[in-house]
């Protein structure tokens, strides 16, 4: 009788094995167990000398479904990384400079199609290189178009962000950057003591092409900025503070960090000649700053970010505070370059870069991925369909640019959703 009783026990147990073994955590629709061997490539990254750490976060339908910090953030000293660090977000500041304008737009106090010289009178004199092998002292051609606000927004003015490799760009480069920018891309964080000292800098060169005629990544973020203190009569953080930052609650986010909050600052780390990841002995300053940049320059956490992620996924608004109006946000979704912007899947709005599934020959503005990243491997992608926000925090260069870790997110996320 006992040994019956036993045997049917042990037969009911080994039917329910390959039930039980298989049971895995579901959180809105994602397969936690496969999203989180993410922290599996983290740590071979780390081990590979890659990078010193990373943070990553997924939030699906409004709700955080992982969030996790691997590694360290200061490899020198063996200081731990911890979820909600902060980061130099770089090019992520781009995004959030469009909003502010945006807001600006919404309120009627600028209007997209409306020539910048009204704001910023300096770029009157401003011509076309006729080859940006040459440089800027290369022949010109005067412009046959305006510059206008929307076209700063989408990198379509023929302004140079610095960054390509024609001698015209390399000057750019050096002049907004400093003078080992081009040739070893260090950053003289201290070049220029305020955003109209280094938009004078970058207004001596041409621009790459006319205006409207091209996508071509550029500084025209800053050209913003400058238009939104000009137009408010308010500094770039206290207009940021008060109309995004503090409605949004991104309490950690700015071009300045307390000195309370400095020991979740992570730091910035790089190869040395021998090809071994060390600290960088250039870090940003993380004090002091009155650069207040458009096109880079803010400090922020994944938190932070998150919010403002989920208040453009909410169509401008988050906990009952409104941001932008709907209708705001259903442009800013909008392809406005046509197929200028890479291949005929992607797109670009007004400041974020769009990417459409490519059996979706209409491009629809509600079924895009939105998305960015920073030159220190910062990434960040919002997809509209499937209201999912993914964020990917490090701090190193070289910069992997959309084919790192953009692609990573993307791999480990989308294998994780159930059908």
């Amino acid at each position: 009788m006992f040994f019956n009783s036993l045997n049917k026990n042990i037969k009911t147990i080994f039917f329910l094995l390959p039930f039980l073994s298989f049971t895995q955590e579901v959180i809105e629709g994602i397969n936690l167990d496969k999203l989180n061997k993410i922290e599996d490539y983290i740590n071979i990254e780390i081990e590979n000398k890659k990078i010193a750490g990373a943070e990553f976060l997924v939030s699906k339908n409004n709700t955080i479904v992982t969030h996790k910090a691997v590694g360290f953030s200061n490899l020198k000293k063996k200081e731990k990384l911890l979820k909600n660090s902060i980061y130099y977000i770089q090019s992520m500041t781009k995004p959030i400079i469009s909003v502010a304008i945006m807001q600006l737009y919404e309120r009627g106090l600028i209007s997209l199609g409306e020539n910048i010289e009204k704001y910023i009178p300096e770029i009157s004199e401003l011509k076309v290189s006729k080859n940006v092998k040459q440089g800027s002292s290369g022949p010109t051609i005067p412009k046959n178009n305006i510059i206008t606000i929307a076209q700063l927004l989408n990198h379509t003015s023929g302004i140079s962000h610095g960054l390509g490799n024609s001698l015209l760009d390399k000057e750019v480069g050096n002049l907004i950057y400093g003078s080992e920018f081009s040739s070893k891309g260090i950053t003289d964080y201290k070049l220029h003591p305020d955003l109209e000292s280094r938009t004078k800098a970058l207004l001596k060169s041409p621009l790459v092409s006319q205006p409207g005629s091209i996508w071509y990544y550029g500084s025209g973020a800053d050209l913003l900025a400058l238009i939104i203190q000009r137009v408010t009569k308010k500094s770039i953080p206290v207009y940021l503070k008060e109309n995004i930052f503090d409605p949004l609650k991104m309490n950690d986010t700015g071009y300045n960090i307390p000195k309370n909050k400095l020991k979740r600052l992570v730091k910035l780390h790089i190869y040395d000649d021998q090809n071994n990841l060390i600290l960088s002995t250039n870090q940003p300053p993380n004090s002091d700053n009155k650069l207040y940049g458009g096109t880079h320059g803010l400090f922020s956490t994944p938190l932070d970010y998150l919010r403002f992620c989920q208040m453009i996924l909410n169509d401008g608004i988050l906990r009952g505070n409104r941001v932008l109006k709907s209708k705001t946000v259903e442009l800013i979704k909008q392809n406005s370059v046509n197929d200028l912007f890479y291949s005929g899947y992607q797109g670009f709005g007004y400041g974020f870069a769009i990417e459409y599934n490519r059996m979706d020959s209409k491009k629809n503005s509600q079924k895009g991925i939105l998305y960015w990243g920073g030159y220190f491997n910062t990434r960040f992608f919002i997809d509209l369909e499937n209201d999912i926000i993914s964020i990917w925090m490090t701090q190193k260069l070289p910069n992997l640019s959309v084919n790192g870790y953009h692609k990573v997110m993307k791999r480990y996320v989308y294998g994780s959703i159930i059908n």
